[in-house]
């Protein structure tokens, strides 16, 4: 409806046609005919399926894969990492592979007597210098097992702890 003073004004005919189009429509639309939780859950698919995509695509983090296989993984996990357990996941820290690769270090290789890359999966689950205190379900169990069941335990963590404190010696 036009009231007295909009008739005649320059610029509104195209709006005020449009409108009238709008308004002849018999729609059915509901804005709020999708809950809440619904639209959170839908928002939540999309975003982690981003993060799928850009896990799978991505040409780094091959030793973080090897503990977390999949993004499914790692929703699965009820695990706040702290500083130590960073270090293990990304093989980055004290691991002469990782000090090697910045030039800090002048060789990759472990002290141990298999002359193996010290990598932190090759600390946590094959170097003889810490076969003694190592857990027996660190060389029982895959990588992702160990992470999902095993990595809080008391003596999984007190390993750990135990290697990283060496390494920084």
């Amino acid at each position: 409806m036009k009231l007295a003073r909009d008739i005649g004004i320059r610029g509104n005919e195209r709006p005020d046609y449009i409108a009238k189009i709008a308004a002849s429509y018999k729609s059915t639309i509901a804005y709020n005919s999708i809950p809440m939780s619904r639209a959170k859950q839908l928002l939540e698919n999309y975003y982690t399926n981003i993060w799928i995509a850009t896990f799978i695509n991505a040409e780094v983090a091959h030793h973080t894969k090897q503990f977390i296989p999949s993004i499914h993984d790692r929703l699965s996990l009820s695990l706040w990492p702290n500083y130590i357990i960073t270090q293990f996941l990304t093989n980055h820290g004290c691991f002469r592979t990782y000090l090697h690769r910045i030039n800090k270090a002048p060789s990759p290789l472990c002290n141990c007597p298999e002359k193996s890359p010290q990598t932190a999966r090759h600390l946590l689950t094959k170097c003889s210098l810490y076969s003694r205190d190592r857990p027996r379900v660190l060389t029982t169990q895959t990588l992702p097992q160990i992470l999902k069941f095993h990595i809080n335990t008391v003596a999984v963590t007190n390993f750990i702890s135990n290697i990283f404190r060496t390494l920084q010696e």
